[in-house]
């Protein structure tokens, strides 16, 4: 398999050979080229393509923000990330639209290959190519015009977190860009979240507000028929959200929850990508075929596997595109998240099934070791009923 390669760009020379010197150990597994300043970036860029690029923000002539623009359009299936030591409010959402994840300098080695490794080296699979086509021109996810109305009439009148946390949570596009912008320097505190509520209080409101209003993030798909389906799928996402968070143990809930919101985002790339063939997907499985089985001969690749490496491109933790990921088969997931998959199985086949018998990979389940719970979750689930 060849190396994956990497684009590094700033101006300052000590600092790209600062780079070059404490990533020389990753040479054996990437292949990484170090370009000073803008115009030779893009000079490389013209040469061959790069799976990901890791550029300073302020430089002069071609500055961050329009390299990482200029290469989404010229190879758009190329991650993008944003390395920068001025937080620059207005800069960093000029450049969000084209910015995968945004690191701050100074970034300890630790940080910045961790960042690569979850970009790059994710579970690889015979489908990479068919996730690299379906992901190379998506930056954000649609969100219902409602909850945008709604959003804007809270922040409005000042309401509390507590009120702004419940809207946000109603729609699994908003609570993505919330977290893959959180769950950096510029807008957290440098540790890891998957609690929406702790979200929205780091980000501020103001900022939400603004990236409301300026990031583009409440955009919707323009296929009629398709939209209705991303409206159906948010709705019974935050049903099973709400039925996955109460099979997870305390310390667990908000992973749950998070991931059992966000287990569809591939579809929703679907949508905008691809309304056609969604069209025929939910026309064929109505007719009692296979899920899964239709989505790899429409699209070549399964929504799940979709989803899982858009989050992680994003920066989200781990487990959140690891759990999305294994929803369909818990077992294959790594150990400290396989109940945590299983619920979410079990979540979204009672919530599908509307009444009838659920569909479940009880092989899976057993493996996973989720099986005794089964019945627990299925008593919890009709409590809530």
């Amino acid at each position: 398999m060849a190396k994956k390669r990497i684009l590094f760009v700033d101006d300052d020379p000590a600092l790209l050979g600062g780079l070059q010197n404490v990533l020389a150990k990753d040479r054996s597994r990437w292949d990484m080229t170090f370009a000073l300043g803008g115009q030779l970036a893009l000079d490389e860029v013209h040469k061959a393509p790069f799976d990901l690029v890791v550029s300073d923000m302020r430089m002069p002539g071609i500055d961050g923000a329009t390299l990482l623009l200029a290469i989404k359009d010229e190879c758009p299936s190329t991650v993008r990330i944003l390395l920068s030591g001025y937080a620059d409010q207005d800069t960093i959402m000029r450049v969000l639209p084209a910015a995968h994840q945004l690191l701050i300098k100074p970034c300890d080695t630790r940080t910045l290959r961790a960042a690569l490794e979850h970009s790059l080296e994710r579970p690889s699979t015979a489908r990479d190519g068919a996730i690299s086509e379906l992901l190379c021109s998506i930056d954000k996810l649609p969100t219902p015009p409602s909850v945008y109305f709604d959003l804007m009439r809270l922040l409005d009148g000042n309401a509390s977190i507590a009120a702004v946390t419940e809207v946000v949570t109603r729609d699994p596009a908003l609570v993505a860009k919330v977290l893959q912008l959180v769950n950096n320097a510029y807008f957290g505190n440098g540790a890891k979240t998957t609690s929406i509520r702790q979200a929205i209080s780091l980000l501020g409101t103001q900022r939400l507000r603004y990236l409301a209003l300026t990031a583009s993030v409440f955009s919707v798909t323009t296929d009629p028929e398709c939209a209705q389906s991303v409206r159906e799928l948010q709705e019974q996402s935050l049903r099973i959200a709400t039925l996955a968070q109460t099979f997870a143990e305390p310390a667990a809930r908000d992973e749950a929850f998070v991931s059992a919101l966000l287990h569809g985002v591939g579809l929703v790339v679907l949508a905008l990508g691809r309304p056609k063939e969604l069209r025929t997907l939910a026309r064929r499985r109505d007719a009692g075929e296979d899920a899964r089985a239709i989505e790899l001969d429409l699209f070549g690749v399964a929504h799940e596997e979709l989803g899982a490496r858009l989050l992680a491109i994003w920066g989200l933790p781990p487990a959140i595109s690891d759990i999305v990921l294994y929803q369909r088969d818990p077992a294959k997931a790594p150990p400290p998240i396989r109940r945590l998959a299983g619920g979410l199985h079990v979540a979204a086949a009672m919530v599908s099934a509307r009444g009838a018998p659920p569909q479940l990979n009880t092989e899976s389940l057993e493996l996973a070791g989720c099986a005794p719970l089964v019945d627990g979750w299925r008593a919890a689930a009709a409590r809530q009923a």
